[in-house]
């Protein structure tokens, strides 16, 4: 096995080991509804439930439950397009854009934390590596895009 093949194996281990642990505790969004609000808030404007399945990777099934949750709750409302009226979009209402906001102070708070206990140094290299990482990854899917 190569090096490159022992540090997928590494990582893909350290990822499943931890999924319950470091990085969902961090990132909850993965919860679903958290996540839906977090697209909301990012996007910034009002968009269709169609476009968050496909933006989520979700099925149009489990987009309309967490909507129907989040809409309960008070934190999106649904209305209808002025432009053609069988299209819906959702949005952020005031209680959702500050249930973002605080998630958002949280998570980075919590990252912060990660770093302030990884140290000056250790972070620069985490820093420097995950941008490698992320330029490489780009270059392999730019090639892959090529080839079609």
């Amino acid at each position: 096995m190569t090096f490159a093949e022992e540090a997928e194996q590494k990582l893909t281990q350290m990822m499943v080991k931890n999924r319950h642990g470091a990085f969902s505790k961090i990132e909850k969004s993965s919860k679903g509804a958290n996540i839906v609000i977090n697209v909301l808030d990012r996007l910034g404007e009002p968009t269709n439930p169609k476009h968050l399945a496909e933006t989520l990777n979700l099925s149009t099934a489990r987009i309309a439950a967490v909507l129907g949750n989040l809409e309960k709750r008070g934190l999106i409302i649904r209305t209808m397009d002025a432009d053609d009226r069988r299209r819906i979009n959702v949005s952020l209402t005031e209680s959702g854009k500050k249930v973002a906001k605080a998630e958002k102070q949280e998570r980075r708070n919590k990252i912060v934390r990660v770093f302030e206990m990884m140290g000056v140094e250790d972070t620069k290299k985490y820093l420097e590596l995950t941008a490698k990482f992320i330029r490489y990854s780009k270059k392999i899917s730019m090639e892959g895009e090529c080839d079609q």
